[in-house]
């Protein structure tokens, strides 16, 4: 299948079926009704090493580890966008959406070290992160979590155009949560027309 376009939706969850798994079944229904085209990459069935600092990508613009992280570098860069779906650990993303962030290492040493992009930067995409707290809502709540995808978007040269937030997943589930459902849908429109822009 010709993957040349698509919406990466990253699912960081290790949990099936739960709050990130219903999410993203909203939003993969709500990009069928529209022909939007969607890849949805499951983080935690993938085996994606961590990043060693070795310094490799900073001389030759690539990654010496070859794993799942590596048709995902095509991936980004053929993609029209990317949505980031996480639960919150210890005031951040989850582990394995760490590792892929700190992975994405390759483009930002091409692009400021090496001036040789790896990426297509000329290339229009837009993003999104979608995070799930536990605990009920509290001042800087998911900010650790914002301040690196800032960078991660900003890496895969994609416009992040939206951040929503999920609060108290422990007592009320996304099911039951109709305020937040509300937000999320208002959030997939404003996304989905926005790919349609571009």
């Amino acid at each position: 299948m010709d993957k040349k376009d698509n919406i990466l939706i990253i699912n960081g969850s290790p949990r099936r079926n739960k709050n990130c798994g219903k999410i993203i079944e909203n939003i993969t229904k709500k990009f069928d009704e529209n022909n939007i085209k969607y890849e949805v990459v499951n983080i935690y069935k993938m085996n994606i090493d961590y990043c060693t600092a070795c310094g490799y990508c900073e001389r030759t613009g690539k990654c010496v580890i070859k794993d799942d992280m590596t048709p995902l570098y095509t991936d980004f860069d053929n993609s029209k966008g990317t949505i980031v779906v996480s639960p919150m650990f210890f005031q951040s993303i989850s582990t394995k959406v760490k590792t892929l962030v700190d992975r994405t290492q390759v483009f930002y040493s091409s692009k400021y070290i090496l001036k040789k992009p790896s990426i297509d930067t000329k290339k229009e995409r837009r993003g999104m992160f979608i995070a799930v707290g536990g605990q009920p809502k509290y001042e800087n709540q998911f900010l650790g979590g914002q301040l690196v995808m800032d960078l991660f978007f900003k890496c895969i040269n994609t416009k992040l155009i939206d951040n929503i937030y999920m609060s108290n997943s422990d007592e009320v589930s996304y099911d039951e949560n109709k305020e937040f459902q509300v937000e999320l849908n208002k959030a997939i429109d404003n996304y989905i027309k926005e790919i349609k822009s571009i």
